[in-house]
């Protein structure tokens, strides 16, 4: 009996609908040839108080890799079939679509997410199933530091991204931040990364949490301004939706970006596609992380990925829709190299990854020090970019940090 059905059995799940799904899925053959595809599980916010902008980039991410695949003939001369979960930012829908997943759709591995909280709840279901799952865009460091073989991660943790926000701020002359961090997993340890950096170094702050599903931030943007002395940037540790109103509402309070305080947003959505339609010019002046390559050390799958995506879909791939192909193409890759479709092959061959993709060479470490490094992708990139104009896509966005990686010579330009 494999991990699955030792897991099924104890499962919450009812033995009977098990029964149910295990016989409806018996027969599924590909449309196109016969051969039964090869089942991959995708989950992501596709809604609602999640990233839903970021989430619908990825899938198309996923759908342009899966093309790709099959145009080249599927992998073990059988195509592959990715199936979407919609995980809206919320925890127990994350593990109600890694269960379907699973146990209705027979998927092999799962890829995709984009907040810490959901992911940390998908994981144990992994966990208890013997099922490979590879994190996109999921940062808290407690996704890989809790060891789990079955969990790896291309994006890069909260101690990767945020010291280099702090170390920033450091550089930038920073003395007061305000900062607004969301209730999640995700946001708390990114706080709790930042904190001793700005302790360290004599910086002042003061921290306002909010829920996830938030819309309305005056009144803390308006306890902020009327600090005296003032803050001199605001910094918000908030990737949900309500992350675009936090923003406007900066601007249109006269709060930040302004000559006096800059602006500060994590987690991602000042990448999205979506991100200008939603604040305009709020947004000149912002500065983010981007987890990909800067242009210049773009290689040749970068170029051709940036290239066929926005040949499909008419727009900029964002950090995140490359990093979902990537973890696409590395559960292939695996697959391939395994020769089989058997979860402890594919994650045996995943540790065993040496693999170039859109965003430099992959290999996952095994190291347990620190503890998050286990199955984590330690090379994996970021820089932080400067918005100088409205409309500005990321991939043109001036790099102003680290300085080695800097494409304009100041460290911080005011508003």
């Amino acid at each position: 009996m494999d991990s699955r059905a030792r897991w099924m059995r104890t499962s919450v799940v009812p033995l009977v609908l098990a029964g149910l799904i295990f016989t409806a899925i018996g027969g599924l053959r590909s449309a196109t040839g016969g051969a039964e595809p090869i089942r991959l599980g995708w989950v992501g916010p596709l809604s609602p108080p999640g990233d839903f902008a970021a989430g619908e980039v990825m899938k198309k991410a996923a759908q342009l890799a899966t093309d790709e695949v099959n145009a080249r003939g599927g992998v073990l001369g059988r195509p592959v079939q990715v199936l979407y979960e919609d995980t809206a930012g919320k925890p127990e829908q994350g593990t109600a679509a890694m269960e379907r997943l699973i146990l209705q759709n027979r998927v092999v591995a799962v890829f995709g997410e984009f907040h810490s909280s959901v992911a940390l709840a998908e994981i144990e279901v992994a966990r208890r199933a013997g099922i490979p799952w590879v994190g996109v865009d999921v940062w808290a460091n407690k996704i890989t530091a809790l060891g789990y073989p079955e969990v790896f991660r291309v994006a890069p943790t909260n101690a990767l991204i945020v010291t280099q926000i702090g170390d920033w701020m450091v550089a930038a002359k920073f003395k007061k931040i305000a900062i607004i961090q969301e209730k999640t997993d995700s946001g708390l340890n990114a706080r709790q990364t930042l904190t001793p950096i700005l302790d360290a170094k004599g910086i002042k702050y003061e921290v306002v949490e909010a829920d996830l599903n938030t819309t309305d931030f005056n009144a803390q943007i308006l306890r902020f301004k009327n600090q005296t002395p003032p803050y001199d940037f605001f910094l918000t540790f908030f990737a949900g939706a309500g992350a675009y109103n936090v923003v406007s509402q900066a601007r249109t309070q006269g709060f930040a970006p302004t000559a006096r305080t800059g602006i500060y947003n994590w987690g991602g959505p000042a990448l999205d596609p979506t991100f200008w339609k939603n604040v305009r010019e709020a947004g000149v002046g912002l500065v983010t992380e981007n987890v990909g390559l800067p242009k210049a050390y773009w290689n040749a799958k970068t170029k051709a990925f940036v290239g066929g995506f926005k040949r499909k879909f008419g727009f900029d791939p964002s950090p995140q829709a490359m990093e979902n192909y990537d973890a696409e193409m590395l559960i292939i890759d695996a697959i391939k190299r395994a020769g089989s479709t058997n979860p402890k092959a594919i994650i045996s061959a995943l540790e065993k990854t040496s693999w170039v993709g859109t965003r430099g060479k992959y290999a996952f470490s095994l190291s347990r020090n620190p503890d998050w490094a286990y199955h984590q992708f330690m090379s994996a990139p970021v820089h932080l970019i400067q918005f100088d104009k409205a409309d500005q896509s990321p991939l043109d966005a001036p790099v102003i940090w680290p300085r080695q990686l800097a494409t304009v010579k100041y460290v911080y330009k005011p508003r």
